[in-house]
């Protein structure tokens, strides 16, 4: 798994310096901005790597472990090696 802080650099890497909101994470816009085939599962797979939500307060959170595969490919299409 990817680590919290790794992922934080990449998106802002990824975003040109999008460190908007707390902790200096990117904002969705600049996230989606990424490339167009990040989807709303990608996004709220990283609400929930980043702590900002629990997994019942999200509607289109992949099912259990299933995140990861979307974390994994957020930090690779952000740049990630």
């Amino acid at each position: 798994m990817i680590e919290y802080n790794e992922m934080k650099e990449q998106l802002l890497f990824a975003t040109m310096g999008c460190g908007i909101q707390h902790n200096g994470w990117a904002c969705g816009s600049c996230f989606f901005s990424i490339d167009d085939n990040l989807t709303n599962k990608h996004w709220q797979s990283i609400l929930h790597f980043r702590g900002d939500y629990k997994v019942e307060d999200l509607d289109n959170l992949p099912i259990g472990e299933e995140y990861k595969k979307y974390i994994n490919e957020v930090y690779h299409i952000a740049g990630g090696k």
